[in-house]
Order: C-alpha cells, then structure tokens, then sequence
C-alpha cells in the first residue's frame, strides 16, 4: 500500500490518511492473489475525485513466480475500496517471498504494452 500511495498529490495525501486509519473488512484468497476490502471511518476526509479512481501501476518480483504480480487499488466515492493482487500463473507459491516492488507504464500514449520505469506516470 506504501507503494501505491507513494507521490504527491493531493488524491495520494487523501487516500495515505485514510490508511492510516482505515480497518480489513474482508480478504479473500483466491490461489492467483487475493483481494481486501477496506473499511475507511466516515468522519476520516474523502479525496476530491470522480466515482471512481483506479491505481494499477505497481507490480511484484516474488519468488517462484516466473511473470510477478500486479496490485490493483480501486477507490469509490474519494475513500480506499479494495486492493488486488493477481499473478498469470496458475497458483500462488506456498514459499513465495516478496522481492521487490516497481513501477510500469505504457511504452507509449494509448499503447497496451507495459514497460518498467524508475519514475511513477499518474497520468498514464
């Protein structure tokens, strides 16, 4: 979550307070990641946005996966909804270890092909 809130702008400033505040409601394995549901108090500040604000730019070197895994956080009505964690495998390694977490982005303007960058695209 450190990963996917990380930048400076007023929507990542929001959605840090609500974290630090915010409760699991649900998780639920699936054996290819695993979603969480969170529950933000609501007298904590909602994000200035539109309904919904999706952040999917972070992704995972984990060990016994060949491809990684990719985080997907959704954010309904300015509050933290629910985190995603999916691989392309078929199932998540029992012994799996978190290696280090990155950046992607399109390799270019409406391209569907993602590329690692060292610096985070919010508008991509």
């Amino acid at each position: 979550m450190d990963y996917l809130l990380r930048g400076d702008t007023p929507l990542l400033e929001t959605l840090r307070q609500q974290l630090a505040v915010a409760t699991v409601a649900a998780r639920e394995f699936t054996g290819v990641g695993f979603f969480t549901q969170f529950d933000v108090p609501p007298t904590v500040p909602r994000a200035p946005s539109a309904r919904r604000v999706i952040i999917g730019d972070v992704y995972a070197e984990v060990s016994g996966l060949q491809h990684g895994a990719g985080f997907v956080l959704f954010v309904e009505d300015g509050a933290l909804q629910t985190l995603e964690c999916h691989i392309t495998e078929d199932a998540w390694p029992s012994d799996a270890t978190l290696l280090r977490l990155y950046y992607m982005k399109p390799r270019e303007l409406g391209d569907s092909t993602l590329v690692e960058t060292n610096e985070r695209d919010l508008t991509s």
